[in-house]
């Protein structure tokens, strides 16, 4: 059984996930964050989960499907921590500026970008990989905040057309930088010119799609 198989991927639904099957996932995250996903093996995640290897194959058909389901559980973990933001809220700056610096928090503390930098030398190989990434990730939160700047549109607050190019639009504008800077390990830029680059990003905005 070839543990880089990308053909026997299956999708996995953590939430009825197994204690074992959990046991093993935790055990993932350590040994591809230490060696990758070239170096790591299955027999090395099974030792750190304290499982059998026939164990970790009853769960997870592959290498590949067990990193899947990894990519799906970390996704969604750091999703759960987005600030979800209120059409109601008369401030649309405000509302703006509070999903900004969250998701500004959410990478600067690392965690969102571990998986990533794991990812990105064998996104060529696993194109489903990346394309599970993007769909759990980024674009959960690219669509959560089309959903906001739809409201907004049908409420005759903005002029959006396009949500998702919108929204797509507007993190490119206040947190595109975070996405080098952390998987570059640079240091945190200084708070007064975090800042000024969400200020000025959501005037951009706002003025492009002012109603």
């Amino acid at each position: 059984m070839s543990e880089s198989d990308e053909k026997t991927l299956a999708p996995q639904g953590s939430g009825s996930l197994r204690p074992k099957a959990r046991e093993a996932l935790k055990a993932a995250r350590i040994v591809f964050l230490d060696a990758g996903y070239d170096g790591a093996t299955m027999d090395e995640i099974a030792r750190v989960a304290a499982i059998s290897k026939a164990t970790l194959y009853a769960h997870f058909s592959s290498k590949a499907a067990l990193f899947e389901e990894l990519i799906r559980v970390e996704c969604r973990a750091v999703n759960a921590n987005l600030y979800v933001p209120d059409p109601q809220n008369d401030s649309i700056e405000a509302e703006l500026r509070k999903v900004a610096a969250n998701f500004r928090r959410i990478f600067a503390q690392r965690e969102g970008l571990d998986i990533f930098r794991i990812l990105i030398p064998v996104a060529p190989r696993f194109p489903r990989l990346a394309e599970v990434f993007y769909e759990e990730g980024p674009g959960a939160a690219i669509r959560q905040i089309a959903t906001y700047l739809a409201a907004l549109s049908r409420a005759g607050r903005v002029r959006i057309s396009d949500p998702d190019l919108a929204a797509h639009q507007f993190l490119a504008l206040v947190a595109e930088d975070t996405k080098l800077a952390g998987a570059l390990a640079f240091p945190r830029p200084r708070a007064r010119e975090v800042d000024h680059l969400i200020d000025s990003g959501i005037a951009m905005f706002l003025d492009f799609y002012k109603a």
